[in-house]
């Protein structure tokens, strides 16, 4: 963290821009996964689509 805060041409930016990682990482953690599944699955429909 020190290194990347010291680092920086403009550190007070850097440590603001770490604090929200931290916070967008936390909250993606108390938000919780998504169910796992046994297999994969495609995401869009495959309709309307040409090959």
């Amino acid at each position: 963290m020190n290194s990347g805060i010291a680092g920086a041409d403009d550190p007070i930016l850097m440590a603001h821009a770490m604090k929200h990682a931290v916070l967008a990482g936390r909250q993606a953690f108390c938000a919780g996964r998504m169910p796992r599944k046994l297999y994969a699955t495609a995401s869009s429909p495959l309709e309307g689509v040409s090959r």
